[in-house]
């Protein structure tokens, strides 16, 4: 069933400042907490943010289902699958399907990252998207939900692990997604994803063996010593550490699909619970 992706105009007044006269886009992560505001901001590559941000809220359920597999570093970012442009999640080489009910958001933003729309098509064990001419950047946000593990080794996927026998813990993973569809676009950072990887330049305008510079962010601050996996699909297990400042400089991988990742592990208030996001930048270079 195709869906045309639906956008409110949610006033978040406690959250965002906008300036119309800079190129800024202002996310007070302080104040969100409850704290006197610290505004950080993006440099929105020349363009300004003058119209309020569009929020899609699709899927809110979290779904799990019956096809929920281990939570341990899936990301989850776009593909070519079968003439269509898939949201996959995905293990190195290894895709497995999902409810589409996991897929809770799917901001577009055009090539001058003006908030747009995308039409988004929900397919039995995955989500997919029709792309306009005009697209420029995905941001994804997908709740895979509670995995808890007990100690004859199972990870059993659950909403409510509280009469689980033998619990060792539980991880609550949740991915983001950010996608550059389109070459024209000046890359940015977003205000909504608490980690995430920028590109110093548009990787569209790259080829494998070039040198990509990104930073690293956490809560809109630059994230020293982050963890990055330049290549997703293919050296999953190999990880460069950013910098103090949160810089670090890796090989494009594939001229083609390229997905580049940081996952990292949070305490909760739940002492058993580890909250584990992964964070996903993705691109695909077309063949010259």
């Amino acid at each position: 069933m195709r869906k045309r992706l639906v956008f409110d105009e949610r006033d978040r007044e406690n959250d965002i400042q906008r300036v119309a006269n800079k190129n800024y886009l202002y996310y007070n992560v302080e104040e969100w907490r409850g704290y006197p505001a610290h505004p950080f901001c993006f440099l929105m590559g020349g363009y300004s943010m003058k119209k309020k941000l569009l929020a899609a809220a699709l899927g809110a359920a979290m779904g799990l289902g019956m096809y929920a597999a281990p939570a341990d570093a899936h990301g989850v970012f776009f593909a070519n699958r079968v003439d269509t442009k898939a949201l996959v999640l995905g293990e190195g080489p290894l895709d497995n399907a999902y409810d589409p009910a996991c897929v809770q958001r799917i901001d577009a933003y055009d090539v001058n990252f003006q908030p747009t729309t995308v039409e988004r098509v929900d397919g039995e064990k995955n989500v997919m998207i029709v792309p306009g001419d005009d697209l420029g950047v995905t941001a994804t946000f997908f709740d895979y939900g509670y995995f808890a593990k007990t100690t004859d080794g199972k990870v059993i996927p659950t909403r409510d692990y509280s009469n689980i026998e033998n619990l060792v813990s539980v991880t609550y993973a949740y991915k983001y997604n950010v996608h550059y569809w389109s070459p024209s676009v000046t890359p940015a950072g977003l205000y909504n994803v608490p980690i995430q990887i920028v590109p110093a330049v548009n990787p569209l305008t790259l080829r494998r063996g070039d040198t990509l510079r990104l930073r690293i962010y956490k809560d809109g601050q630059p994230y020293a010593n982050a963890p990055v996996i330049a290549d997703v699909l293919g050296d999953l297990t190999t990880e460069t550490q950013a910098d103090a400042n949160g810089y670090v400089n890796v090989r494009v991988a594939n001229n083609g699909l390229n997905v580049i990742g940081v996952e990292v592990g949070f305490p909760t208030d739940d002492a058993n619970v580890t909250k584990k996001i992964f964070s996903s930048l993705s691109f695909i270079i077309p063949a010259e």
